[in-house]
């Protein structure tokens, strides 16, 4: 015959005069210094620190096309937006920009893509440019998806068909955002669309 534990609440409060209950943990569980961080977030930025230092010193590994040029793409310039973040997995961490060209062919812009985003796991993170065309009221978006983690350039995964980098906007002043599913959101920045001359 077997008989449950039960702690002698005499034995669990001291009998003095000033003392607490807070002073005796009866719930069997410790607590944690809130000025430590969890162990996984430490494991977590270390392999993101490895995995980044390693794209960056060998391009040619896998999912690392282009690194060098990827990580000046995310740098920020004159007609780029650049949103830093994390991805909705929290496994992954870094930027995604877009680089914009009003003066390609006549009443369009181009989009070329660049991509930063370190990571252990599976990113699962969706980068959204949309845009509107001031003058006329148009609007419309191009959508890359980063499934892992990556260190290249393309539009988007690199480079689908080379109509993929057109964007119809018409002619006029196009404002331009970029967000994630992250939660990181760059922009607005306008970019001036030539008009066709024809």
């Amino acid at each position: 015959m077997s008989t449950a534990f039960a702690p002698d609440p005499a034995l669990l409060w001291s009998a003095s005069p000033g003392a607490s209950m807070t002073s005796v943990n009866i719930t069997g569980t410790s607590r944690r210094s809130a000025r430590r961080l969890p162990v996984t977030v430490v494991a977590t930025l270390a392999a993101t620190a490895v995995a980044s230092s390693a794209a960056l010193a060998a391009p040619a590994t896998a999912h690392a096309q282009g690194s060098s040029e990827a990580v000046v793409q995310v740098l920020p310039a004159p007609n780029r937006l650049v949103a830093w973040g994390g991805s909705p997995t929290g496994a992954c961490a870094g930027a995604v920009s877009t680089s914009l060209r009003g003066d390609g062919y006549p009443g369009t812009a181009s989009v070329s893509w660049a991509f930063a985003v370190a990571g252990v796991g599976p990113c699962a993170l969706t980068a959204t440019l949309s845009w509107r065309n001031l003058d006329t009221g148009a609007s419309g978006e191009k959508v890359a998806q980063i499934p892992h983690p990556r260190f290249s350039l393309g539009v988007p995964d690199p480079i689908a068909h080379p109509y993929d980098a057109i964007i119809s906007t018409g002619s006029g002043r196009v404002e331009y955002r970029l967000t994630t599913t992250g939660g990181a959101v760059a922009g607005p920045i306008v970019v001036d669309t030539a008009a066709y001359q024809g």
